[in-house]
């Protein structure tokens, strides 16, 4: 996702060799670790990401809007007020968690939404809100693109395409999940 150089190859993008980086603006990245400010509750945490990197263009309200669509999306009503925590304050769960860190990527407003390993960590339950929650965000026209170990079949057939690695890096499938 254009976080570190690459060691080898070339990236092309429609045709042209290219580097990530250059669409940082339009390209979101969750990373697998939360990264968040735990004693700032829900909302404050996807404020101040959409304040920071939302289009320059929007007022306070449009950005406040924003937020509280992120937040209604990613089913954090319940929990938008609430600390997101750590291990001496007791804060929100770590599917709620989970979501914060995605809902502070989705509140730049990207076109592709990159993750890595969303569902590490998590119950079979909250991995399955989690990429429910994708699901509906891909839906509604954001690119989504996922790096999963060994999901359940409820999860896999969430997804539209995958990728499928064979040990040393080659494609052992690549194409639509129902024909995997």
């Amino acid at each position: 996702c254009g976080k570190i150089h690459r060691t080898s190859g070339t990236l092309k993008i429609s045709g042209k060799e290219s580097e990530l980086y250059a669409f940082k603006k339009i390209c979101g990245f969750v990373p697998q670790e939360d990264l968040m400010l735990r004693e700032l509750t829900v909302r404050e945490n996807i404020l101040h990401s959409a304040r920071v990197r939302a289009p320059k263009s929007w007022n306070t309200k449009q950005v406040e809007d924003h937020v509280d669509s992120v937040i209604e999306v990613l089913n954090l009503c319940d929990v938008a007020h609430s600390l997101i925590g750590d291990g001496i304050v007791r804060g929100i769960s770590g599917g709620q968690r989970k979501r914060v860190n995605i809902g502070i990527e989705i509140a730049a407003t990207p076109l592709c939404l990159f993750l890595d390993e969303p569902t590490s960590g998590l119950d079979s339950t909250s991995s399955l809100e989690v990429m429910d929650m994708l699901d509906q965000i891909s839906k509604i026209g954001m690119t989504v693109v996922a790096i999963i170990h060994q999901p359940r079949m409820e999860i896999f057939a969430k997804f539209d395409d995958v990728l499928m690695i064979a040990p040393g890096g080659k494609t052992a499938y690549l194409g639509p999940s129902s024909r995997a």
